[in-house]
């Protein structure tokens, strides 16, 4: 599947024989390495690009 803007979906395809929760581990192992629920939570609501400085600087005075 294709999501657009060069980006695929994650796709998890139960294979002959096995289980469905090491199916459901191996698919939520691809969705974190693949960040897609981290930009779903970034991308949640609309930040203010005021706001989106201050998160910046905070950050970057915790990484200090």
């Amino acid at each position: 599947m294709y999501e657009g803007r060069g980006r695929t979906l994650t796709k998890t395809e139960l294979k002959k024989g096995e289980d469905l929760e090491d199916a459901l581990r191996r698919f939520k192992r691809s969705v974190s390495k693949s960040g897609t629920m981290k930009e779903a939570r970034k991308r949640e609501y609309y930040d203010k690009p005021s706001v989106k400085r201050k998160k910046k600087s905070i950050e970057a005075r915790k990484r200090k």
